[in-house]
């Protein structure tokens, strides 16, 4: 069964905000894209991500790196790109069982 689009934009209203949520809590700037379902997300003055929702029939999200040393910065061993992941994932997770009560 396909799911409504308003349904949809409700899912993902609610995702962004857990995300926004986690990564200000973590230091992370960030700045929503006019226009577009991407949010720049700043680890230094000069180096960013793209957080991008990529809707039907992909309906995930992707981090695009904006140049090519913004997988280099390390932060105890693990890429910044690994921690934004890591953080990203959790406040889904948190998100979808807050509002379920179990992951599916």
């Amino acid at each position: 069964m396909r799911k409504s689009k308003a349904t949809e934009a409700l899912r993902v209203a609610q995702e962004v905000a857990a995300i926004r949520t986690a990564l200000k809590k973590r230091g992370y700037h960030l700045r929503k894209r006019p226009k577009q379902a991407s949010w720049s997300i700043y680890v230094t003055d000069d180096n960013f991500y793209m957080l991008t929702y990529q809707p039907a029939p992909i309906s995930s999200w992707v981090l695009h790196p904006q140049n090519e040393d913004s997988d280099c910065l390390k932060e105890n061993g693990k890429t910044e790109r690994h921690s934004l992941e890591t953080v990203i994932q959790r406040a889904l997770v948190q998100q979808s069982t807050g509002r379920a009560g179990r992951v599916s």
